[in-house]
């Protein structure tokens, strides 16, 4: 295992994480009329639930010698509803691409690939929840619905 790959890609996912905290955080509150009773829970829980992935991860990239990022990526601002899950839905697909990555670069470490296998499947459970949200869900031949017909 390369420690300094994973560590930088350790940094990466800690970016996103920290991005993804702020951005989740704006749209609980930025929410308004009745969307607000259904999502703003929403929001909040998964903005905590970011927070916990920059911490979890900021620790392994101690553990193995480095310096956590602290460097949020940038957020999509907005107060449409459509356009906060369509942009949550782009955040956590990176994710899964990002903890997919680095699991690729631990191959050898049971520790770490453990962690990471279960990181993805709950960043992949976040995603079907969202295209479930969205009503993007792969259909049989590959084809996606953005929103269901009647």
């Amino acid at each position: 295992m390369d420690k300094a790959k994973v560590i930088d890609k350790f940094n990466e996912a800690i970016g996103l994480e920290l991005g993804a905290l702020l951005q989740y955080n704006q749209y609980a509150h930025v929410l308004l009329g009745t969307e607000r009773i259904v999502w703003e829970p929403f929001f909040s829980e998964t903005a905590d639930e970011a927070l916990s992935h920059a911490r979890k991860f900021a620790a392994k990239v101690v553990a193995l010698g480095g310096t956590p990022n602290c460097e949020p990526e940038p957020i999509k601002q907005t107060t449409d509803l459509v356009q906060m899950l369509e942009n949550s839905l782009e955040v956590e697909r990176r994710a899964v691409q990002i903890y997919t990555e680095a699991l690729a670069l631990c191959e050898g470490n049971a520790a770490y690939c453990n962690l990471l296998e279960d990181q993805i499947e709950d960043e992949t459970d976040d995603v079907e929840e969202l295209e479930k949200f969205l009503r993007k869900i792969q259909a049989a031949g590959g084809q996606q619905s953005a929103s269901a017909a009647g």
